[in-house]
């Protein structure tokens, strides 16, 4: 499913002439007999869902109608009507998993949901995105994340989420960067930019930045892809409320330079000790030898 999208990217790059023009027709026929004759969610393996990847394989054939011919209008509007009806009733969005267990909506397929649903309908596409927005955009001590699960509950990271700090995803996050633009959200993405330059570890190694000091060569391929995506319009009239105060910046930049000022405390104070003991200031050598003092006969 993936993989069609994938390959339509490239077809709308390079033309309708590009190699991998037939394998994209090839793919969405497919993929819309499959929808045609199943439910709203395909398995992605034997007996496994995730609704996400199925947002993902109609986002191609959204894709193909737009660059080569238009075929798939009446598949993609079924699809919404089915999807709309499958949401997570406790957060109206689209649930995580639906086999071989049921799971509601989670951060880390989300904010992928978030990047590709405009492509398939814009106005469904903007409702959940204010629903996502409301259920799982935080900003826990200060700074802007995106939740693995929705405000009010909670759980354990697994292979989708990673690690989680206070209930953020990391990947959930730096892949919300791109819904975010594409949403036209700035008031989300500016921030989420700003801390991933901030905790994203950048180094320049042989003239190209890469993110994890340079170890995590996925979290860079991640961060670039959700950068790169196009901005959006936002709504109106007032667009996207703040996530974050505009000085949200500030406290982390004094706690920085408090903990730099305590690293570098005793050895300031190792300093002065050997100024003080040496009068002149000199510590590149030994101190000269101090003069006898006579004694009285």
């Amino acid at each position: 499913m993936d993989g069609a999208r994938l390959r339509g990217g490239i077809v709308e790059l390079v033309g309708p002439d590009a190699p991998e023009s037939a394998r994209f027709r090839e793919d969405c026929a497919e993929l819309a007999a499959a929808l045609r004759t199943s439910g709203p969610f395909l398995e992605a393996y034997p007996g496994q869902a995730w609704p996400v990847d199925t947002v993902v394989a109609v986002s191609a054939l959204a894709l193909h109608d737009r660059i080569l011919e238009p075929a798939y209008r009446r598949v993609r509007e079924r699809w919404v009507a089915e999807a709309e009806a499958a949401v997570d009733p406790r957060t109206g969005l689209l649930p995580h998993q639906v086999r071989p267990v049921w799971s509601g909506a989670r951060g880390s397929s989300q904010s992928l949901v978030q990047r590709f649903l405009p492509e398939i309908d814009e106005a469904w596409a903007r409702e959940q995105y204010a629903r996502f927005r409301e259920a799982f955009v935080t900003a826990a001590l200060g700074l802007p994340g995106v939740r693995e699960y929705p405000h009010g509950t909670s759980g354990k990271g697994d292979v989708d989420s990673g690690p989680l700090l206070l209930g953020v995803s990391l990947s959930a996050t730096v892949v919300a960067l791109g819904g975010a633009r594409v949403h036209g959200d700035l008031a989300l993405a500016g921030p989420l930019t700003g801390l991933g330059e901030a905790a994203g570890l950048p180094v320049e190694i042989s003239g190209r930045k890469r993110y994890a000091l340079g170890v995590l060569p996925v979290g860079d391929a991640f961060l670039t892809w959700s950068a790169a995506a196009p901005v959006g319009r936002p709504p109106r009239p007032s667009g996207w409320e703040p996530v974050v105060a505009r000085w949200w910046r500030l406290p982390w930049h004094l706690l920085g330079l408090a903990l730099v000022l305590v690293a570098w405390t005793p050895a300031w104070r190792l300093r002065r000790r050997v100024i003080a003991s040496d009068g002149n200031g000199d510590t590149t050598g030994p101190s000269p030898p101090r003069p006898e003092r006579a004694v009285a006969e």
